[in-house]
């Protein structure tokens, strides 16, 4: 017969339950309800790193017993860090394969496209060497300073959005998306297709700037008013997974060809609107980054909500966030093996 657990360590038990209790629940929160249910909102795009603190709740359960405790902490850990923190393995590099590879960074500028940062963002373009770069919200002089990589790159600007588009090879078809639609929903509307021809052989590329949840997440900050948001809230959500419809169904047009797919998404993997509409798409980072791989950054916290996307016949070799260049985002690059080279 078991011994009795005494008063100490079954009030550590229960605690450590409890806090393993809600990791699942956070865990499931933002994986099955972000960009669903309206009050996920904040909880989906805000500090995630609090999840990470209820696994002290765990340690006193821990340290009073060592071998039940240890399976609990385990399953603590992965279930915060892996589904919370969405923190990646990089396990697609497991399956490396020969073939001819495409380099893809993508930016947005932001505060960094003022001039004081722009030798910042040029020399980043510079130390990556990618055949391709997205950049969005590309305004201000940025466009103009560009121009110093003319000789290695061809550099195409969108007219009344701000993206921009540089690449190695021979842009050999450029159109822009009306954004009229978007712009009546107070929407982003930056959404841009390509057809390049690259020494490493001919790929269309989809450019998105695609509309932020913060009009909507500001809201927030007003406890008291939190039970009378799900309206606006819901409606910023419907603005957004109509933008990414249109986007998807406008970039995934034309003649057969590898496609790629870059910019800003502000979505996160785990959000409804992602998955409903993005997911058919290979996510660079996610099959082969290693880490949170945050590209927005707050004070407070980070989030990836930037991304390289790619057809099912186009493999993510590798993928990795760059410096600091001054924005509030930082470059994300990825590594992409065409078909059938």
């Amino acid at each position: 017969m078991p011994k009795p657990l005494s008063a100490p360590r079954r009030a550590a038990q229960l605690i450590a339950w409890a806090s393993v209790l809600v990791i699942v629940a956070g865990w499931l929160t933002i994986t099955l309800l972000g960009d669903r249910v309206w009050w996920t909102l904040p909880i989906l795009f805000g500090p995630r790193w609090i999840g990470m603190l209820f696994i002290a709740g765990v340690v006193p359960y821990l340290v009073m017993s060592p071998r039940r405790g240890i399976p609990l902490a385990a399953a603590a850990t992965l279930i915060a860090l892996l589904g919370i923190m969405d923190w990646r393995l990089g396990l697609g590099r497991i399956h490396r394969a020969g073939g001819v590879t495409v380099r893809v960074m993508t930016l947005n500028a932001g505060a960094g496209s003022s001039v004081p940062q722009s030798p910042r963002i040029l020399d980043e373009i510079r130390s990556e060497d990618a055949d391709v770069v997205v950049i969005t919200e590309c305004g201000g002089k940025l466009p103009s300073a560009l121009e110093a990589l003319s000789a290695t790159y061809r550099v195409r600007v969108a007219r009344e959005t701000s993206n921009c588009l540089l690449s190695k090879g021979v842009i050999t078809g450029w159109w822009e998306r009306d954004p009229t639609d978007a712009f009546r929903q107070s929407g982003s509307g930056a959404i841009q297709r390509a057809e390049v021809l690259l020494p490493q052989g001919a790929v269309r590329l989809g450019l998105v700037h695609l509309s932020t949840p913060r009009g909507a997440l500001q809201e927030f900050r007003d406890i008291s008013s939190i039970p009378s948001l799900g309206a606006v809230t819901r409606r910023n959500t419907a603005e957004r997974e109509e933008e990414s419809e249109h986007a998807v169904e406008w970039i995934d047009q034309g003649p057969p060809m590898p496609l790629i797919i870059a910019g800003d998404f502000n979505l996160p993997v785990e959000s409804t609107i992602y998955r409903r509409n993005w997911s058919r798409f290979r996510n660079a980072f996610s099959e082969v980054g290693w880490g949170p791989g945050y590209t927005k950054h707050t004070r407070w916290w980070g989030i990836r909500i930037d991304h390289v996307l790619s057809g099912r016949d186009v493999r993510p070799r590798e993928s990795h966030v760059g410096r600091d260049v001054g924005s509030d985002h930082l470059p994300l690059i990825a590594d992409l093996v065409l078909p059938g080279r």
